[in-house]
């Protein structure tokens, strides 16, 4: 959001007029963190998502995700998807390593990986750690814990342009001597091919269900978030990658390896991603930084390529 305010601000400076309006946008609940699936408000602009069914998403509190916009003051009244976009670009961080590791000052996002959220639940019995025998124990702990792995051997053997893990986990009734009866956790896998994604998902769910009967547990899969491998507009690519070729920046094509606002936007008008590097490729963590180089270069890109769009006047 800094940098598009920036490209704003730097024309307003210099009075350059464009024949097409910038807009800076910022898409509520980008990360799905709160309330998911992610990229939330982006996916109902681009019809993926009814505006009752964002609505009605609820948080960890069943806090609903309308329910607190209303109490921000953050309810809007244009249809949703009403206002025409001409293109659309998204400058990011990379978060992940390459970019640093390959001395490349920007990232030219060709496409990006396609998800699968799958909430996984266990139900066994919650029973005393000392004094159950180790026979009789109905672990939902235990078939977490091996459906993790299973998660990491799956994602494994579809290398390359394949990764997959368990992010999120809870345990009830999470005591120290307690075996739990319950576990709720959320599979995330993603590749930028399709079939290696769908083959993916249903290699987890057959190895779920199978570690779920061997240890006697009860078991429930809802996908919370999905969506396709991203191929962005080759028009747009192309201009990215002119812009940091004319601005003297080393660049290189990469695939986003997360979930972005423009993978939605892409499906209802041209869409591009840029990246910059992040020092050691951390992102999600208190850790995260770039350099004011590396802000600068994606911003002037961002800059020249949204000029190029918009077209300049007079």
């Amino acid at each position: 959001m800094l940098g598009a305010l920036e490209v704003i601000r730097t024309l307003n400076d210099l009075g350059i007029r464009t024949r097409r309006p910038i807009v800076a946008t910022n898409w509520t609940n980008e990360e799905g963190t709160r309330f998911a699936p992610a990229m939330l408000a982006s996916g109902v602009f681009a019809g993926v998502h009814s505006q009752d069914f964002a609505y009605a998403r609820r948080d960890a509190e069943g806090k609903s995700f309308g329910e607190e916009l209303a109490r921000i003051g953050w309810v809007g009244d244009e249809v949703p998807g009403a206002r025409p976009i001409h293109a659309m670009f998204e400058l990011h961080i990379e978060q992940g390593p390459i970019l640093e590791a390959e001395g490349r000052d920007i990232g030219v996002v060709t496409h990006g990986q396609g998800l699968w959220w799958l909430e996984i639940r266990l139900t066994g019995r919650d029973a005393h750690t000392g004094s159950t025998p180790m026979h009789m124990r109905v672990n939902a702990g235990l078939g977490m814990a091996r459906i993790i792995e299973r998660v990491h051997q799956i994602a494994m053997s579809h290398q390359p342009n394949a990764v997959g893990a368990v992010g999120q986990a809870n345990v009830w009734p999470n005591s120290r001597n307690v075996i739990p009866g319950r576990a709720v956790f959320t599979v995330d896998i993603r590749s930028p091919e399709q079939a290696k994604l769908d083959a993916m998902r249903a290699e987890i769910e057959r190895a779920a269900h199978a570690v779920a009967r061997e240890l006697g547990l009860g078991i429930e899969i809802e996908a919370t978030g999905h969506f396709d491998p991203v191929t962005f507009d080759p028009a747009l690519v192309d201009s990215v990658r002119r812009a940091a070729e004319r601005l003297g920046y080393s660049h290189m094509d990469i695939v986003s390896g997360a979930g972005h606002d423009a993978c939605w936007i892409n499906r209802i008008a041209p869409t591009v991603m840029i990246f910059c590097p992040c020092v050691g490729g951390l992102s999600h963590n208190e850790a995260e930084e770039i350099s004011a180089e590396w802000a600068r270069a994606g911003t002037d890109v961002l800059l020249h390529a949204v000029l190029e769009a918009a077209e300049v006047v007079g």
